[in-house]
């Protein structure tokens, strides 16, 4: 369960210019920023008027701690007290303007707007993440505004902890999957811990009966049929085991995984970690493949803002007279993407035909966003490259986990921009579609974005 997110409230407007009406706003704001699910309310017991109650408030605030401020500009407000709290506290601002009413005898009655205009320029200026939005106190068009800025900034908070397991380093050959350390500890926040394969490979082998029996029963429960021998399912269970315990070892919530070619030779473990990978990110331990950090950044980030478990995958067919695009991986999918009705069928490798695991199926259809954080071409900051679409339904016409979407873009841009963009070849698809969400987070964490839309 995520913790609660805490919302620190500023209601504003100008001394003397407070009324009733903007009284039962303020109280309507409270409550409707109140029944975010899993936040938690700070301030907002009155209107803010001068600089003198700001300090009183902000003392309030600085022990209470919130992770966002929303300044609801009633009216026109004075400058100083948005970047006062900004600045103070070091989270993100969310500038809440409304529609201006009537202006009956020709007179601006709240000036909103201008105010979040204003201040909008104050958080660019101080580098102070910072969202917009625009709309009437209990309207939907606010309600959905604030909840994705909270969603963004739970997605802030979240890749800025990442403590990522990197288990062996990157697959041969594979300089996509290269990270700079200190770069992404610089702009994005995340650490990456090196865990030896010697030492997680030891821990399986040494795993207790008891330790693999519970991992046996989990991935059995993600398959609904079985074809591979039971040596190989114990030794993905220990694997499983394996990997999980490094969490508390190293304290760590993300991995990735060098997967072979050592794991799979008989002398170091004899087995194909793909299943295995899928059985720990379906359950909540988010696990990349061949080693990619940056991937793995982008998987964490979405699975916030998406709240369902991504894909991590290959474009593996792309024809410019073709409807789709075809996105794939050799059987680590998380098996709560399975389409419905269709088998899971834990199974050797149709590469390594003696070796398992893997875990078979397609993926559903649906609204989906495939992503790819990514540094830029001098390497001194990121970029991401973000491509909305609409997934098909598609059926096993190759081994793994395929999946067949079809981009607003189309095949044509899709392919200029992720080959001429020098993009690397692995994606984290989500259901949903993010694109705003991650955009606000472009703008927020100053990554350059690619849309291609």
């Amino acid at each position: 369960m995520q913790k609660k997110l805490k919302i620190g409230f500023l209601p504003l407007t100008k001394q003397n210019w407070t009324n009733a009406i903007m009284q039962k706003q303020r109280q309507q704001a409270c409550d409707m920023l109140s029944g975010i699910a899993d936040t938690e309310l700070v301030g907002g017991g009155d209107m803010i008027e001068t600089e003198a109650q700001a300090v009183k408030i902000l003392e309030d605030f600085e022990r209470e701690r919130p992770d966002v401020l929303v300044a609801f500009f009633a009216t026109f407000a004075l400058g100083t007290i948005v970047p006062l709290f900004a600045k103070r506290l070091g989270v993100p601002v969310v500038l809440w303007s409304q529609p201006e009413p009537d202006p009956e005898g020709g007179r601006l009655k709240a000036n909103s707007l201008c105010a979040s205009n204003m201040n909008s320029h104050f958080m660019w200026r101080l580098r102070v993440p910072y969202f917009h939005v625009h709309g009437a106190v209990g309207s939907e068009k606010a309600l959905s505004g604030i909840e994705k800025a909270v969603r963004v900034v739970r997605g802030i908070e979240a890749v800025r902890k990442m403590r990522i397991g990197s288990i062996g380093g990157r697959v041969p050959g594979f300089y996509t999957s290269c990270c700079s350390e200190m770069l992404l500890r610089e702009k994005i926040g995340a650490e990456v811990m090196f865990i030896t394969m010697l030492e997680l490979v030891n821990d399986a082998k040494n795993m207790p009966e008891d330790k693999i029996q519970q991992a046996l029963g989990i991935i059995k429960s993600d398959a609904t049929r079985i074809e591979t021998s039971p040596e190989n399912l114990r030794k993905s269970a220990a694997f499983f085991a394996a990997v999980r315990g490094m969490k508390e070892k190293f304290g760590v919530d993300t991995f990735t995984i060098r997967c072979w070619p050592e794991i799979i030779a008989d002398d170091l473990y004899g087995m194909l970690a793909c299943s295995t990978i899928g059985h720990l990110t379906n359950h909540g331990d988010l696990t990349v493949c061949e080693g990619d950090v940056y991937a793995a950044v982008m998987l964490r980030l979405e699975y916030i803002l998406s709240g369902e478990v991504p894909f991590f995958c290959d474009m593996i067919y792309n024809e410019e007279d073709c409807q789709y695009s075809v996105f794939w991986h050799c059987g680590a999918a998380p098996c709560a993407l399975c389409k419905a009705g269709h088998e899971r069928v834990l199974q050797n490798s149709s590469t390594v035909p003696t070796k398992g695991v893997i875990n078979e199926f397609p993926l559903k259809p649906g609204r989906v966003t495939v992503a790819r954080l990514s540094e830029t071409r001098d390497g001194s900051a990121f970029r991401m490259l973000i491509m909305p679409g609409t997934a098909i339904d598609t059926d096993m016409f190759v081994r793994g986990n395929p999946l067949k979407v079809v981009f607003d873009a189309g095949n044509k841009r899709v392919h200029d921009e992720t080959f001429y963009g020098g993009f690397e070849h692995h994606y984290s698809l989500c259901y949903g579609d993010v694109t705003e969400e991650l955009l606000a987070f472009c703008r927020a964490m100053d990554i350059e974005p690619v849309l291609v839309k």
